[in-house]
């Protein structure tokens, strides 16, 4: 059993070492490359478009034939020859082709390593958020490290053989990782007959639905923080240190929520827990958008441990608990379409627009405090949400 959790954990810090050296960087490697705005907005796009569009079929395929492990190396690989398109690609349509193929292959990764994780948290006795950390951990290291070997190298396209060893050695991982967590084993209940009625039913589901409006609300709100936030902090006149170490102490706080999530869902429950991190990530951008002293966000910034981890780790739990039996990988692909597809995808266009709208670069502090405003009262009707039909609907579902 200790074998499956740390050949787990493992797995989680190898794929997201790799994520830390890709998904900060590749909007500058595109501009370096020489794409417009409006070039790199549509790529951005495009890889939103996917992640809604393609996990919740290949999760269901995963599903109904129990190919856990063959659609998480498919689509490793997958990545694999997305990092070696984008490698030598230095155009619009080239990147295009790269993104389409790395933006598909990903789409199905996380929910899959979700599943495997909830499924190895089981066995050993461990949690999902002990587990989760290692890829917190994974992404901070090369986030931090990569900016130090890309300026080495004087070489913007080094950060795809860097994310490439670490999915190779990913896909080395998946060989090796124990059957009880990737098992590939045909059940009679499972076909696409009933995963479509599995699917049918999810969704119908009050419970489920009002989850998943909370997840679209959130993601849209924490979009200025992921887009604007740095240039923010620079707007205020932050220091070299803040700008530079904003991050850091954010994920720290991210480790430090994960290392805790089951004591914490232990004490709270599920939905007590959902409920506290929406209070805590209203009142967040609240500060943000309010607040002009970088100091005092930067002391804040442990908040992000909630306003994601926790949000992220609750709704995985909650999720695994409503899928209909054999649909576990489904649920969550749906999830992640949600999260990273379409609230990404609405996120970006909503807030891009307000972001010109109060300004734009030329107003800084004044449009994306503007923006934080909105997050705040997105994530306020994403509690109210969870106070009404999500919260007595999760009260007449949760298992």
């Amino acid at each position: 059993m200790n074998n499956i959790l740390q050949s787990t954990k493992l797995l989680f810090f190898t794929y997201y070492l790799s994520w830390g050296a890709f998904g900060p960087y590749i909007s500058r490697y595109f501009s370096k490359v020489g794409l417009s705005g409006a070039e790199i907005g549509l790529l951005q796009g495009i890889t939103a478009l996917l992640a809604f569009f393609v996990p919740p079929i290949l999760g269901a395929i995963a599903d109904a034939k129990k190919w856990k492990k063959e659609m998480l190396l498919f689509s490793l690989w997958g990545l694999s020859l997305g990092l070696v398109l984008h490698y030598f690609s230095f155009s619009f349509w080239p990147l295009l082709l790269a993104t389409i193929v790395y933006a598909s292959a990903s789409g199905p990764i996380i929910p899959l390593l979700d599943s495997i994780a909830l499924e190895a948290a089981e066995q050993s006795g461990s949690s999902y958020g002990n587990i989760r950390l290692y890829g917190s951990i994974g992404y901070a290291i090369l986030a931090s490290v990569t900016p130090y070997i890309y300026n080495a190298t004087d070489n913007p396209g080094s950060i795809f053989p860097i994310s490439l060893i670490f999915v190779i050695l990913t896909i080395l991982l998946v060989y090796k990782q124990p059957e009880e967590t990737v098992g590939t084993t045909l059940l009679s209940y499972n076909s696409f007959e009933n995963i479509k009625t599995g699917f049918v039913t999810l969704l119908k589901d009050p419970a489920f639905f009002g989850l998943m409006v909370i997840v679209f609300l959130s993601r849209i709100a924490v979009v200025p923080y992921y887009n604007f936030f740095a240039m923010y902090l620079e707007g205020l006149n932050a220091s070299t240190f803040i700008v530079g170490n904003a991050w850091a102490v954010a994920i720290l706080g991210e480790v430090v929520v994960l290392y805790n999530s089951e004591k914490l869902l232990e004490k709270f429950g599920e939905k007590k827990f959902l409920i506290f991190t929406l209070i805590i990530s209203t009142l967040r951008w609240v500060i943000y958008a309010f607040i002009r002293a970088p100091w005092l966000i930067f002391s804040l910034q442990w908040l992000h441990g909630f306003t994601f981890a926790a949000l992220h780790t609750t709704v995985v739990k909650l999720i695994n608990k409503m899928a209909p039996k054999g649909m576990e990988v489904s649920a969550q692909s749906v999830y992640a379409a949600v999260n990273l597809g379409l609230g990404g995808f609405v996120g970006s266009i909503l807030m891009g627009y307000f972001y010109d709208y109060f300004g734009g670069a030329e107003k800084i502090v004044t449009s994306v405090s503007s923006l934080f405003s909105f997050s705040a009262i997105l994530s306020l009707v994403a509690l109210g949400v969870s106070l009404g039909l999500g919260f007595f609907a999760l009260n007449t579902k949760e298992k």
